[in-house]
């Protein structure tokens, strides 16, 4: 006899179907290798994902001067670049205020601009009636 999930001849039970020792223990066995298969699979697509966040992850933690050095030097093979001796400084909270700050400024800008440009299209359309 062959498994009734994966058509392995593994998975051989002594018994035939009439004489088994335990009404639906053949079904119940198929339904746990079925569902043991999906979560292999499961767990699988899972650590992909994983991977793929986690490089996503250590790409965003890069520091802004590796980036932009690696814009730069796009040629240049990584071998070539000293990455591992660069120091990280640590954020302080000084920094952050002073990002927070720009962010304020830029959207500041961007509302100037998004009023500018509602006022230039009241006018457009009252030239157009």
């Amino acid at each position: 006899m062959h498994c009734l999930v994966c058509a392995n001849s593994v998975h051989q039970f002594p018994y035939s179907d009439s004489s088994s020792p335990i009404a639906g223990a053949r079904e119940k066995i198929a339904a746990l290798r079925q569902r043991h298969h999906q979560l292999v699979a499961s767990i699988e697509h899972y650590e992909y994902k994983v991977a793929e966040q986690a490089e996503q992850l250590q790409h965003m933690n890069r520091p802004r001067h590796y980036d932009d050095e690696e814009d730069l030097d796009e040629g240049v093979e990584s071998a070539q670049q000293p990455a591992a001796t660069q120091e990280e400084q640590p954020i302080t909270a000084e920094d952050m205020l002073k990002e927070e700050d720009e962010v304020k400024e830029l959207e500041r800008k961007k509302r100037g601009l998004e009023d500018r440009v509602n006022s230039m299209g009241r006018d457009i359309s009252g030239v157009l009636r």
